[in-house]
């Protein structure tokens, strides 16, 4: 917790504890680093989470690390942060605010978020069991699947009905797409 240093003439120094809050803003549309860096050149302390995920992107297997919650930003402001700066802030569109006023967010939940993501998680799967998949290349090209198992090498294990009967077949990932 900061302290504001108030000076008077007749009294000594005394400190004055500044309280401050989180909330929530909403940033534009693929430009959440533009938003972050302007907070963070204005000397706001911001918290973004962030988390790994798998993707396939034209035919490989990819971990990347994207925005827990894509599209805002959880901003800590006091009673002297300058609201309309951070209003004009570039990247930024609002405050999420609820009746017109910006609406305060717990300070567990915050913790608990810096905890959880704080160090390197493992990527999330692709696939979990039980997830339904459709086969998108190869010889089972277009045949619907349940994922039954994922290995330690990224095959996902499936269940095709193939006449009649369900096989167990190790497929790569690169190969399915989730049906939908």
């Amino acid at each position: 917790m900061r302290t504001l240093e108030i000076m008077g003439t007749e009294e000594p120094r005394s400190s004055v504890p500044i309280i401050s809050h989180w909330y929530l803003l909403q940033v534009k549309t693929q430009q959440h680093a533009r938003a972050e860096e302007n907070l963070e050149n204005q000397g706001f302390e911001f918290y973004s989470p962030v988390h790994k995920v798998k993707k396939i992107q034209r035919g490989h297997l990819l971990v990347k690390t994207e925005p827990l919650f894509p599209g805002y930003v959880f901003v800590q402001l006091d009673e002297f942060s300058s609201w309309r700066s951070l209003q004009a802030t570039r990247g930024v569109t609002r405050i999420v605010s609820f009746n017109g006023s910006p609406q305060k967010v717990a300070p567990e939940l915050i913790q608990a978020l810096q905890q959880r993501f704080s160090n390197s998680l493992e990527p999330e799967a692709l696939y979990k069991t039980g997830d339904k998949v459709v086969v998108v290349d190869g010889c089972f090209k277009h045949i619907e699947a349940i994922v039954k198992a994922v290995t330690s090498d990224e095959r996902i294990i499936v269940l095709l009905t193939i006449l009649n009967t369900q096989q167990a077949v190790a497929i790569p990932a690169t190969q399915l797409a989730k049906a939908g």
